[in-house]
């Protein structure tokens, strides 16, 4: 999702959760923090100039269908791992005993 830099007003084509992200134009170093305020259909970034907390802008980018699919894939196999680790742990602590 292409949004502008903070620091020469150029549109980006990336991401702003992308890893390592520099504007291609001014070639300056970019960091994004994600803020909580989004929602259910959108994310929102904080993205500024690496050491230059003034040019902070806040990036909106919504939730694509795929996105949204991959997330609910990665929460579904994590509860499972995380509830076959606690049958585990509570055999082995069983076991011990």
């Amino acid at each position: 999702m292409p949004f502008d830099c903070p620091g020469c007003g150029q549109s980006i084509d990336r991401s702003p959760a992308a890893w390592a992200l520099r504007c291609p134009h001014c070639r300056r170093v970019l960091r994004s923090r994600s803020v909580d305020t989004g929602g259910e259909t959108e994310r929102t970034y904080d993205v500024e100039v690496s050491g230059e907390p003034q040019t902070r802008r806040r990036v909106t980018v919504p939730w694509t269908p795929d996105e949204a699919r991959r997330l609910r894939r990665w929460l579904a196999w994590s509860t499972g791992l995380t509830l076959g680790l606690v049958v585990v742990l509570y055999a082995a602590a069983r076991w011990a005993r």
